[in-house]
């Protein structure tokens, strides 16, 4: 009886000798299988390469883009009041300065100078049923400037136009990207427009 145990252990641990070495040739084959060819090796590290140089170049233009960059020389101060005048003169006179027809005539190229060709061509339009009175206020807001070529501005004016033998209070906003270094619009975008009735429900300074 003692003869046949050991003799049976002999065996498991045959057995499982072997499927140690099944499973070392196994891993083997699997690793050298899995290695990566010298070409995707040369592959990977240009890619590294490039990605590194891509991240250089975008930190790069992020500091020469921003008005905290010490080789700037740019006084974000003084460019965002000079933005701010822009701004509300464009909105003041194009919303209760143009009056008559001829002053949507020669007014055209000036608000085009201070808010852009789109924004012109879309607002300096001539509507006899439409006749301004006057601009009672404009508002004019800079968000927290990373970029000094697409500076983020919301802009609002509250202004008048003539209804039967009254006026009509109206008020509009506007979402600028804004260049600060050309003082110009890049770009607009139309937040709100308010007639009498919904400035009658929110308040209005009139």
């Amino acid at each position: 009886m003692e003869f046949n145990r050991t003799k049976k252990e002999s065996s498991n641990d045959k057995a499982f000798r072997l499927t140690l070495w099944v499973l070392s040739i196994l891993s083997v084959i699997f690793a050298l299988v899995n290695i990566p060819k010298q070409g995707n090796i040369s592959e990977i590290r240009q890619e590294t390469r490039n990605t590194v140089k891509q991240i250089k170049v975008a930190r790069q233009q992020a500091q020469s883009n921003s008005p905290l960059f010490a080789t700037n020389n740019f006084n974000l101060t003084d460019q965002e009041k000079t933005a701010t005048d822009r701004l509300s003169q464009g909105l003041q006179t194009t919303f209760g300065g143009l009056k008559t027809e001829n002053d949507f005539k020669t007014q055209k190229s000036k608000i085009q100078s201070l808010m852009g060709k789109k924004f012109a061509n879309f607002f300096v339009v001539y509507n006899p049923e439409t006749s301004y009175l006057k601009n009672n206020e404009v508002h004019v807001y800079f968000n927290n400037v990373k970029d000094i070529h697409h500076a983020r501005v919301f802009a609002y004016t509250q202004y008048e136009v003539k209804k039967g033998t009254g006026s009509e209070p109206l008020s509009i906003a506007f979402n600028f990207d804004y260049d600060l270094t050309t003082q110009k619009v890049n770009s607009y975008k139309l937040v709100t427009f308010s007639t009498s009735d919904v400035l009658k429900n929110e308040g209005s300074n009139q």
